[in-house]
């Protein structure tokens, strides 16, 4: 029995193989692209961590519109030096919103009606301030911002440099380990 002048028989499966592996490696890649764009990973490499117990989160950067108690990261200003660089990645508690009545005093932060245990600005004596300097008679959250707060009052929070705007946030932050 004579074969055909075309190709072999025992080739045409490979190239059915070779083109389902490009379409499946497409996918891998244009998944694999999508979800390496939206999620990064944050490290939070101080020796008093400011969200104990935790060190590593994970930051969705498509989610960019957080609520009251879940963790943000955000890029730090001028306004947070020395404890922060300009534009490193910061991740803090939303304790407020827009809306929200934030007042600080040396016995603490008062976030509408209700004072935040831990939330005297402890960090007064090593930023070598008296406490007074940082009291915020009681005021709203303007639109636009939030009140970010670590959990531990040796946190350099908003306490220290008042709300955050929101074009600042790049994600909101999950805690891994």
């Amino acid at each position: 029995m004579s074969r055909p002048r075309n190709l072999p028989r025992h080739r045409q499966p490979w190239d059915r193989f070779l083109l389902q592996a490009l379409v499946v490696l497409t996918l891998i890649l244009v998944i694999g692209s999508l979800l390496c764009g939206r999620f990064r990973l944050g490290l939070d490499d101080q020796e008093a961590l400011c969200l104990p117990p935790y060190r590593w989160y994970l930051i969705d950067t498509w989610d960019r519109q957080p609520q009251p108690g879940q963790l943000v990261a955000f890029a730090a200003t001028e306004a947070m030096v020395p404890y922060f660089t300009v534009g490193q990645t910061v991740i803090k508690r939303v304790v407020g919103v827009a809306g929200d009545r934030v007042a600080v005093d040396a016995a603490g932060t008062t976030i509408n009606g209700v004072v935040r245990p831990n939330s005297d600005p402890a960090l007064a004596t090593t930023l070598q301030q008296p406490v007074t300097t940082f009291d915020r008679a009681e005021f709203e959250v303007p639109p636009g911002h939030l009140w970010v707060m670590g959990d531990t009052r040796d946190s350099f929070d908003g306490r220290y440099w008042g709300t955050l705007p929101i074009e600042q946030v790049q994600g909101r932050a999950y805690a891994v380990f």
